[in-house]
């Protein structure tokens, strides 16, 4: 049986893949901090879809826990008999601020989350999937301050960028393998993330929701598309990387501020 593995399920595009990959059958594994909000969800959509469904609570950002999560993937997947197909590295995190007023233990932790855990988790997941050599899937949620270099998001939109060209050069080097891999860069999405950065809605202007950019993100990984944009708007924001440099991050600010504003009370 098919299994994926899922990161940062507990909530926003995360949950929703989920949901969408346990439609089309697949056995689940589902990876956060908050085991509560996994066990959850693991029920009820084992309850609906007639899967197997597994809470693994694990602070990817820690070095030791994330060392010790493919053990106990492994071990979950021998329980079942299952081999892993899929993995979706969508476990992220940001903060909303000039980068000279950021916390450098909070900035060191978005890159520990954001570069370090996908790296290591993509690696242990080609491994596995080249040994059993069946059709494999890796999704990486990047994001599109990972193509636009945002003012406030230098170091979050700098690892997004990390993600979108590890993702392309995955593909070249896989390209006679069975595996596809996809970054997926979505813009402003309605999701827990929003208020963790920092951040609240003023317009919603161009925000999608959870579920409406997961069921895009998984048609995409499906149709082997590399580096997918969802939504219209965004696809033509992306043009925006044809203007002078300080031209567009000026535009850049300016259209984020339209959408958001930071909140009063906010800190790492």
């Amino acid at each position: 049986m098919s299994t994926a593995l899922i990161t940062g399920a507990s909530s926003g595009i995360g949950e929703d893949i989920a949901r969408q990959l346990a439609a089309r059958g697949l056995n689940l594994i589902l990876v956060a901090r908050r085991k509560e909000l996994l066990d959850t969800l693991a029920d009820e959509l084992a309850a609906s879809h007639g899967i197997t469904a597994t809470a693994l609570a694990c602070d990817l950002a820690d070095r030791q826990s994330l060392g010790a999560l493919f053990d106990q993937v492994d071990t979950t997947l021998a329980k079942h008999n299952d081999i892993l197909t899929t993995l979706v590295n969508n476990a992220g995190t940001g903060f909303w601020a000039p980068f000279a007023e950021q916390d450098l233990a909070g900035l060191q932790r978005d890159i520990d989350l954001n570069v370090t855990a996908l790296t290591t988790l993509s690696h242990g997941f080609i491994e596995r999937a080249q040994a059993h050599g069946q059709p494999g899937y890796l999704l990486n949620i990047a994001s599109l301050a990972g193509i636009l270099p945002t003012p406030r998001y230098a170091t979050y939109s700098a690892t997004k960028g990390y993600v979108r060209f590890f993702t392309e050069v995955l593909d070249y080097e896989l390209r006679n393998s069975p595996i596809s891999v996809t970054a997926a860069c979505p813009g402003g999405v309605l999701t827990p993330f929003l208020d963790q950065a920092g951040q609240t809605v003023k317009k919603q202007t161009g925000i999608m929701t959870a579920a409406e950019v997961a069921k895009l993100c998984v048609d995409a990984m499906y149709a082997g598309k590399v580096v997918y944009v969802p939504g219209v708007l965004n696809k033509i924001a992306v043009y925006t990387n044809l203007l002078p440099r300080r031209l567009r991050g000026w535009l850049l600010e300016r259209s984020m501020m339209v959408s958001v504003e930071a909140r009063p009370d906010a800190s790492r």
